[in-house]
């Protein structure tokens, strides 16, 4: 699933989770640890999702920021192609992505030390291979910019491509390598970029589900933020933005804000 951030995204892996009814599990590729690091302070993300998948009937696999996976050996054009790649820490992170994804735990897996009840390496195989959903999901910030560069005066893009729609399977493959790229392609979801009628909609239903005393001086920060929030493409970023301000320039606590208020709840 492609698109920018702040669209939805994790959002709507969350409901598919729930649709399925799995048991949704989101790992991060920036903060992923592969099996054999030892020493660093936090489990291998490996075990982790074992566990999960051990412990629930349906699991939903969210891989994060996918497109971080670049650089090293197989690895696409990234921040961290070029240099020295035979001890890269995303080598065998991307190794073990593509273990899972074939229906196999990496060898590094050790199912005595797992937490909750025994199970067998049989049995937690049969398992990933029949009960786990794998959705790998990122902004591809990189190739989003670059495909409107040409809205301000920059060539290098053709004329009919834009936004998300840059994003297809060769992009993807250029990324992650084409071992890991090859796997996460085939279904490609891309979501588009809010248009100004998605903000001030999004604006209205947030204001809606405010406590009375806040909607007037959060309907007054949108009205100075939105122009900007279209802008830079801040998507549901700015309904934070605007209601952390807001927040802040209340002059005293209120009663009503006992009722803690997040992003989920607008």
């Amino acid at each position: 699933m492609v698109g920018g951030t702040g669209v939805g995204k994790s959002t709507l892996a969350n409901l598919a989770a729930k649709t399925c009814s799995a048991v949704p599990l989101r790992i991060s590729t920036p903060g992923y640890m592969p099996s054999g690091a030892h020493n660093r302070g936090v489990r291998e993300t490996i075990v982790v999702i074992a566990e999960h998948v051990a412990a629930h009937p349906r699991t939903f696999l969210i891989v994060d920021e996918l497109e971080k996976l670049s650089g090293g050996i197989g690895g696409g054009r990234g921040a961290g192609g070029g240099g020295n790649v035979a001890d890269s820490w995303q080598t065998y992170i991307r190794g073990e992505l593509q273990e899972i994804t074939d229906g196999r735990w990496p060898a590094g897996l050790n199912v005595m030390s797992l937490e909750g009840p025994y199970i067998s390496i049989e049995e937690l195989t049969t398992k990933l291979r029949e009960t786990v959903f794998i959705l790998g999901i990122g902004t591809f910030q990189g190739v989003l910019d670059s495909a409107s560069r040409r809205t301000i005066g920059f060539s290098g893009t053709s004329e009919n491509t834009e936004g998300a729609h840059a994003i297809n399977s060769d992009t993807v493959v250029e990324y992650l390598g084409r071992e890991l790229g090859n796997r996460f392609h085939t279904g490609i979801v891309r979501l588009p970029e809010l248009k100004a009628d998605d903000y001030h909609r999004l604006a209205k239903e947030a204001e809606l589900k405010l406590p009375e005393n806040l909607r007037e001086p959060f309907r007054r920060e949108v009205g100075n933020r939105v122009a900007d929030a279209i802008i830079n493409k801040k998507s549901v970023r700015f309904l934070e933005e605007a209601l952390s301000a807001v927040l802040i320039q209340m002059p005293e606590p209120e009663e009503t804000f006992s009722k803690q208020l997040s992003l989920d709840d607008l």
